[in-house]
């Protein structure tokens, strides 16, 4: 049986830089192994909006998925930037 999908989509953040979208991108994805987890920016949507395709589980499952990746967003954005 194949993962899951997990779909991000964000609003354009100005305050978002690539350094920042990508170290959420790589938490999200170590935490949520059982999914393929896709992050994009979306013009389109005005708040962080969640999908997720051929996951057998139920509203409250995915309100738990949904306030966990935006804990670690909050978590990840408060994190001082990483020296290269």
């Amino acid at each position: 049986m194949s993962k899951p999908i997990f779909i991000i989509r964000f609003p354009y953040l100005e305050d978002l830089n690539r350094a920042q979208f990508e170290r959420y991108y790589r938490q999200i994805g170590e935490q949520l192994h059982d999914y393929h987890v896709l992050s994009l920016i979306d013009n389109s949507v005005e708040k962080v909006e969640f999908e997720c395709f051929n996951a057998p589980h139920t509203e409250i499952e995915f309100n738990n998925l949904k306030q966990m990746v935006m804990e670690t967003l909050s978590k990840s954005l408060n994190q001082p930037p990483e020296s290269e």
